[in-house]
């Protein structure tokens, strides 16, 4: 046999012996392990429609597309858009790192059992997944997870640690149950074709107030509280503070806040009032309110006196006064202006002799 023969021979055995190795390989996973039993993923994430999530407590929680890059918690709120990316994600790209051990399934089994949470999964408005999340593993590379029939409600036997490719965190943590943390935190989230007006008041300095009126072909005036409009004032400046209210988010919802606090904080005065009017008509308003100091040892460098207010959080009521809820000034700070700040010009239109 020529050199060249024996090389084409060498080819083809290569070719066919990796061809048997591969079916080899393939039908020893699907006979150890039904494709069912860890088919966890959902490839076409545009199609669900409804995610049902609840534990052995019976904390639930509802999560439903109203239309495309819109889900709604419990038919209430509209519902955190990061949060919603990362679940999705999850159960995209969901695969299984290893099965558990044979040693270890009894155990896992229990605990999944116990303290897992439910999830069910509908594609279309039909149910088509069902699994239970469980907790991590030790060394953090995976999350317990179980398999169970749509159809039949029957439970695989087999438990698994499910990982993302490429993330190294624990997966538990994407499906969680509380309201509140899946509530989206939005209180002014519009662009500037979408907002008629705005006012600002301060209830305890009302010369500080002010309004804004946006006409539809986006015309900017502004007037002071007694209804005078300014003769002059730095458009720029009024679009750029009209671009803020796009994405302005509370930090958290005070839920646990002792009653009695909350009713001392809302027995003072509010300290702003902030109101956006909508081209629908509807208005979106905020109030706020100072935040006591926690620590009361704290000297202020101005006056030399304990601080009694925090300077970098307050309090406010927001959904027509239904939500209290906490603030940072990080945030809110820059709707918080008085008219000089319109009226001023910038230092560019003082260098160049600009008039409006």
């Amino acid at each position: 046999m020529t050199s060249n023969k024996r090389v084409r021979v060498a080819a083809v055995m290569v070719v066919i012996l990796s061809g048997i190795s591969f079916w080899i390989l393939n039908n020893n996973r699907e006979g150890t392990i039904r494709k069912e039993l860890f088919d966890f993923a959902v490839e076409d994430t545009s199609s669900i429609t409804k995610i049902f999530m609840v534990n052995m407590n019976g904390k639930k929680v509802t999560l439903e597309k109203i239309k495309p890059g819109y889900w709604q918690v419990n038919e209430k709120y509209k519902a955190r858009v990061d949060a919603m990316k990362n679940l999705l994600v999850c159960i995209k790209e969901l695969e299984v790192k290893n099965p558990v051990a044979k040693s270890a399934i009894e155990t896992i089994s229990k605990q999944l059992a116990t303290t897992s949470t439910k999830v069910e999964i509908y594609q279309n408005d039909k149910l088509a997944k069902v699994y239970y999340v469980g907790g991590d593993t030790q060394n953090g590379d995976g999350t317990f997870m179980l398999l169970s029939d749509p159809e039949t409600g029957e439970n695989s036997t087999m438990p698994f640690v499910m990982f993302i490719p490429g993330f190294n965190g624990f997966l538990s943590v994407r499906y969680f149950l509380e309201e509140d943390i899946w509530r989206d935190r939005s209180v002014f989230s519009f662009y500037p074709d979408q907002i008629s007006s705005i006012s600002v008041d301060y209830t305890l300095h009302p010369d500080s107030g002010f309004s804004i009126s946006i006409s539809d072909n986006f015309k900017i005036s502004i007037a002071d509280k007694k209804g005078k409009n300014f003769s002059y004032f730095d458009t720029l400046k009024a679009k750029q503070y009209i671009s803020y209210f796009s994405n302005i988010q509370f930090e958290a919802l005070v839920t646990e806040i002792r009653p009695t606090l909350k009713d001392s904080v809302l027995s003072k005065p509010a300290v702003h009032i902030i109101k956006l009017k909508d081209r629908e008509g509807k208005t979106h308003s905020i109030k706020t309110f100072s935040k006591p100091i926690v620590n009361a040892e704290i000297i202020d460098e101005t006056t030399g006196k304990k601080r009694t207010e925090d300077l970098d959080r307050m309090y406010a009521l927001i959904n027509d006064d239904k939500d209290f809820v906490l603030i940072q000034f990080f945030t809110f700070g820059k709707l918080f202006q008085i008219p000089q700040y319109f009226t001023t010009p910038t230092s560019l239109d003082q260098a160049v002799g600009v008039k409006k």
